[in-house]
């Protein structure tokens, strides 16, 4: 059975979510390098890369009003911008991969999931599993999809990394998901890192989770720790990093050596 890891690059490392549309280039470089030296020591290892949308879809999901769906002609057209922004900032991540010699591959999830009253209903999940037979790749993000009920509905890069594992957690041996952000972990209200977290602790330490800065349609850490700690009831652990720690955390988290983190399990 084939090993596989998901890391997500979150919108804010690779982008400064208070300047609508700005790519921070040198991070997104950097973590490629990584990626791709880890390929050169674990020939074994499968990948799927999730990017969070950070300053690009986030900015006119919010000026559209997104998050309610499509009501009139105005939100129509933010349909189409949402979608836009964030399948662009995708292809600036699949371009450095490409650049560093990783074979990536972009997976849109506005033409593979249908959903229903905020649910996904239909995902076809199989090109990602062809690409993963065929070692390439593939690099999904946080998307605006068709909603058959309220029109549109934008789903967060851990929701569907999350709806991929539970896809394929039959097929591959899921060994983490690694969540990349500007924090060493998730924070308490004093700047302490919360070094564990799972069902038991997490209603009584959720209410003093640092806030998100800049645009966030998706929920923010609460999100991400709830879509972790779902994840966890599958065995499957994810680990939240601060991407600049180091040159090289990501890679050490991949080859599962000690860093600074917080654990969800």
């Amino acid at each position: 059975m084939k090993r596989l890891i998901l890391i997500k690059l979150g919108g804010s490392l690779i982008t400064d979510k208070e300047k609508p549309f700005t790519p921070k280039t040198e991070v997104i470089d950097n973590l490629s390098k990584q990626i791709k030296e880890v390929l050169k020591q674990d020939k074994n290892l499968s990948l799927i890369i999730g990017n969070g949308g950070g300053s690009f879809p986030h900015y006119p999901a919010v000026k559209y009003k997104m998050n309610e769906g499509i009501k009139d002609d105005q939100q129509r057209y933010g349909f189409c911008l949402v979608q836009d922004a964030a399948a662009r900032l995708n292809r600036i991540i699949v371009a450095s991969l490409l650049k560093n010699r990783v074979n990536a591959c972009s997976v849109s999830p506005s033409s593979m999931i249908l959903s229903e009253g905020g649910k996904i209903k239909n995902f076809f999940i199989q090109p990602v599993v062809k690409m993963l037979d065929l070692n390439i790749i593939p690099v999904i993000y946080g998307d605006i999809v068709v909603d058959t009920v309220m029109g549109a509905k934008i789903f967060s890069t851990e929701h569907l990394l999350n709806q991929i594992v539970i896809r394929l957690k039959d097929s591959f041996k899921i060994i983490k998901v690694i969540h990349n952000g500007l924090t060493k972990g998730v924070l308490d209200s004093n700047g302490g890192l919360i070094k564990r977290i799972n069902s038991n602790n997490f209603n009584r330490i959720k209410k003093i989770f640092y806030q998100t800065k800049g645009f966030d349609v998706t929920g923010g850490m609460a999100h991400k720790v709830k879509e972790c700690i779902d994840l966890a009831k599958y065995g499957i652990p994810s680990l939240i990093i601060n991407g600049l720690l180091s040159k090289d955390i990501l890679k050490k988290a991949i080859l599962g050596e000690k860093i600074e983190g917080t654990l969800i399990d």
